[in-house]
Parts: structure tokens; C-alpha cells; sequence
């Protein structure tokens, strides 16, 4: 979960931005619906309730991510890939509900007052409305994010040829490059993402796909979501539950997992 913040710093730091801001104005929005109907209402307590909802969502906002890494909705599939998100969007609000009740009972316990979560199916069945929509949000913002990623760094094509070069585009330029200057792959969604120096490039394909063009006598898949260079690889440290960290020639860290380790024995 770790390599997955770092490698999409951006997305998370435009959602926390969001988050924080979106609260604010939902609390604000509910000290004054109250001051109208002239209820009394402690100023703090709007704060905890939106707050505690939407730091519980941001907490759960990478796994969303990892899961759908692995089961992207691909135009071929994307039936069967779309229901798989039904029982995760019932877990993602099951978990929701309890991490906010909790954090709410905590600060209210503290401030010496007792936070009541009554009728407990009714407000099951209406957070799960809420969190149905927020989990929908989440998706449109992950894809939406991939495209503009798409757009602003270019995309690669596989040219179906024999020299097996990589078509790429950015800024309208098209120009061609050799699969062995590929440092490194990575899973986006529907596309992967190919790290070529400096620059990177969304290519529309699975990771079974790249793995078979690039092949494994210069490359080593070392996890479902990354594939890399050989020759790009710095060092290899193990760690004690099985799996191993390569740290590549860029800085960059990424898991290897224990189904991968024997893809790494070809590496000198």
C-alpha cells in the first residue's frame, strides 16, 4: 500500500485537498441549517461528523486503487469487472460507517458527552446510499485521473511489426523507441505505464501483454503490478516475511513477492 501512495502522490494529494475542503463546507452548511431553524447546536460537533466521514474515506481511498489495479474495468470485461465493485462498495461502507463511529465516540467521549448511533439499520441502509455515490465518485476520479495522466504524458502503441519497436505520442509528435530502453513497467488500470527515462507513456494493454513483447531475458516481472529491467536494478533486499524490496537505478522501490522470486534468478 506504501508503493502505492508514492507512485500516485498527485492523486492522493488532489483528494486529500478535496476532501478537507468539501468537509469544511459541509459543516459550515450544517451550523447554519441549524441556526435557522434556531436549534441549538455546539459549533464543534458539525466538524466531527463531517471530519470523521471523510478522514475514514481517505484512509480507505488506496485500497480502493490497489484493488482496482488488479481488476481494472477493461472494455472487454468490464460486466464482470463491475460487479465485483458491488460486495466492495458494501465493505468499503461497512468499514466507513465503523471507522466514523469510533473516531466520533472517541473525541465526544473526550469532550465528555456520549455519541449515540441509533436505529442501526436505518442508518446502515442510509450511509450505504451515501458511500454507494462516494464510492462511484472515487472511481470516476481514479479513471479520470489515468486519462489525464494519458493525455498529459503521452500514449505508446505496439507497432505490429517485426523490429517490435513502441510507438509513442506527446504533444502531437510521434516518434518510435526500442522495448530495451523501457526501465520499468507499471499497472494502471487499463493501460501500464512505461517509465523510459524521464519520460512516461500510457499504453493500452495488460500486463500479461507487455510482459510477453518485452520478454524475460532482459526483463523480470516481480510483481502482478510491475515489471522491470534487469540491467535497471541496483539492489535486492530481503524482507523477513518472504518477499523482497529492489531498489532501481532511479530511486525508485518497488515489492517483489514471493510468486515472482524466481523471475529475479536470471538477474545478474
Amino acid at each position: 500500500m506504501i508503493q502505492t501512495i508514492k507512485r500516485h502522490w498527485k492523486l492522493f494529494a488532489v483528494a486529500f485537498s478535496f476532501y478537507i475542503v468539501d468537509a469544511a463546507m459541509r459543516s459550515t452548511s450544517l451550523i447554519m441549517e441549524f441556526q435557522d431553524r434556531g436549534e441549538p447546536l455546539d459549533i464543534w460537533k458539525p466538524f466531527v461528523w463531517e471530519y470523521s466521514s471523510t478522514i475514514v474515506a481517505f484512509i480507505l481511498l488506496p485500497f480502493i486503487l490497489m484493488f482496482d489495479e488488479r481488476y481494472p474495468i477493461s472494455s472487454s470485461s468490464w460486466r464482470e469487472r463491475l460487479l465485483l465493485h458491488i460486495p466492495l462498495s458494501m465493505v468499503f461502507s461497512f468499514l466507513h460507517i465503523l471507522g466514523m463511529v469510533t473516531v466520533r465516540k472517541v473525541i465526544y467521549f473526550l469532550a465528555g458527552e456520549i455519541y449515540e448511533f441509533t436505529d442501526i439499520n436505518y442508518a446502515i441502509l442510509y450511509e450505504y446510499r451515501k458511500d454507494l455515490m462516494s464510492y462511484i465518485t472515487i472511481l470516476i476520479v481514479i479513471y479520470g485521473y489515468r486519462e489525464i495522466l494519458r493525455l498529459r504524458q503521452g500514449e505508446a502503441q505496439i507497432e505490429k511489426s517485426a523490429e517490435e519497436r513502441i510507438m509513442v505520442s506527446k504533444a502531437g509528435m510521434f516518434q518510435f523507441i526500442d522495448p530495451k530502453s523501457v526501465d520499468w513497467v507499471e499497472a494502471a488500470g487499463n493501460y501500464v505505464e512505461l517509465h523510459v527515462g524521464n519520460e512516461n507513456y500510457m499504453l493500452r494493454a495488460t500486463m500479461k501483454e507487455i510482459e510477453d513483447r518485452l520478454g524475460e531475458q532482459n526483463f523480470a516481472r516481480v510483481h502482478r503490478s510491475s515489471i522491470v529491467r534487469r540491467d535497471y536494478i541496483d539492489r535486492i533486499q530481503p524482507l523477513a516475511n518472504g518477499d523482497k524490496t529492489i531498489c532501481l537505478k532511479d530511486g525508485t522501490e518497488l515489492r517483489v513477492s514471493r510468486r515472482y522470486n524466481e523471475n529475479l534468478k536470471l538477474t545478474g
